[in-house]
This record gives structure tokens, C-alpha cells and sequence, in this order.
């Protein structure tokens, strides 16, 4: 749960299963990149969802900041695969950065004690 003030915000990600994974995991085989919207549109699936299953797949599925959609991590993908894993790296690391910069201008302002 999130608190923003005084709002409590319940963000939870898709459950995934391994059926999901493999669903994907065979509809990507043999294509290379493909758009989200496709794999999307294709399997009745939302782009929410995609990438909780990308995320869930143990790397099988690739994907991330700049990449051309989603692919299979196969022997033939391993360059797609170390350029997407390299995006995803400097992302999260910029990502961290902006949230420590965050929590430094947090403890500049004084807090109500209870």
C-alpha cells in the first residue's frame, strides 16, 4: 500500500502464472521483436500484464527502455538481449538516484511528531 498524505493508495501487480509465461513464451518463438500491442491484441492480453509476465519469465521473455517490443531470449538474441539487460541497468540506476535526491529534499522539511 501507498500513502500519498492522506490517501491510501493499493497498487498491486497482475498474479502471473507459468501458463501465462509459456503462452507468451510460444507466441514470441521464431519472430524476434514484437510490439506489445500485437502480443497485446493477439492473446487478449493487457500491457500491464505483459509486462508482469515479461518480468516474471526469469529473463526467457527480454524487453526494456528503447527496445522494439518483446522477444524471445534465445541463442540468436544474445546481443538484443545483453543491450536490453544494459537499458534496464542504467534505468534502475537512474531510477535510484532520483529517489535518493527525493529522500535527501524530504528530511529538509519538518515532519509533525505524534
Amino acid at each position: 500500500m501507498t500513502m500519498t498524505g492522506e490517501l491510501a493508495l493499493e497498487v498491486s501487480k497482475p498474479v502471473v502464472t507459468p501458463e501465462q509465461v509459456e503462452l507468451v513464451a510460444s507466441y514470441l518463438r521464431g519472430k524476434g521483436w514484437v510490439k506489445g500491442a500485437v502480443i497485446a491484441e493477439a492473446l487478449k492480453i493487457d500491457d500491464r500484464r505483459l509486462r508482469a509476465i515479461a518480468e516474471f519469465s526469469d529473463g526467457r521473455i527480454i524487453s526494456g527502455p528503447g527496445c522494439p517490443g518483446y522477444q524471445l531470449f534465445t541463442g540468436e538474441a544474445l546481443a538484443d538481449a545483453d543491450l536490453a539487460a544494459s537499458r534496464l541497468e542504467s534505468q534502475g540506476k537512474r531510477m535510484i538516484s532520483r529517489a535518493i535526491a527525493i529522500r535527501r529534499r524530504f528530511h529538509h522539511f519538518p515532519r509533525a511528531t505524534a
